[in-house]
């Protein structure tokens, strides 16, 4: 048996950071993996010295990462900070609709309403026992703001 190419393990090294991206939040291990395939590349055409893999998978990497990932954020519509851009999937309250408190409502504590056959986080600027009938004034995020009807 003879010597593994080094080329090999910085494939694997590669593969495995291109799946780890899909589990861990971020975009970033996609940089690394694309510095991983490039030096299991130049292993694999070239015979380096491990430092000179190393320093060509960091080089790699980061010039990947610093240099890209804006660029392909911006094409893929990817938020670069949390909160930047809102869920399209979450649904709309309707302003003026109305609902049922389940879970009573005492500022500043949130409560639970019943609207569009679900319930909501919700809060209130009055205190709202549970059985009420409210209305819907505004919605921000997952919770809604709500009165008495």
């Amino acid at each position: 048996m003879g010597e593994i190419n080094p080329a090999l393990y910085w494939l694997i090294i590669g593969v495995m950071m291109f799946f780890l991206e899909l589990a861990v939040p971020g975009f970033i291990l996609f940089f690394f993996a694309v510095g991983a395939l490039l030096t299991a590349l130049a292993a694999w055409l070239l015979p380096l010295s491990l430092a000179w893999q190393l320093a060509l998978f960091i080089t790699a990497s980061l010039s990947a990462l610093f240099g890209l990932r804006n660029i392909i954020q911006k094409r893929l519509h990817i938020p670069t900070s949390p909160g930047e851009e809102e869920d399209k999937d979450v649904m709309l309250a309707v302003a003026g609709e109305k609902g049922v408190v389940s879970t009573a409502i005492v500022p500043p504590a949130e409560g639970r309403i019943k609207y569009s056959g679900t319930t909501w986080r919700a809060i209130a600027d009055e205190q709202i026992e549970e059985g009420e009938i409210v209305a819907i004034v505004a919605q921000k995020g997952l919770v809604i703001h709500v009165e008495k009807v």
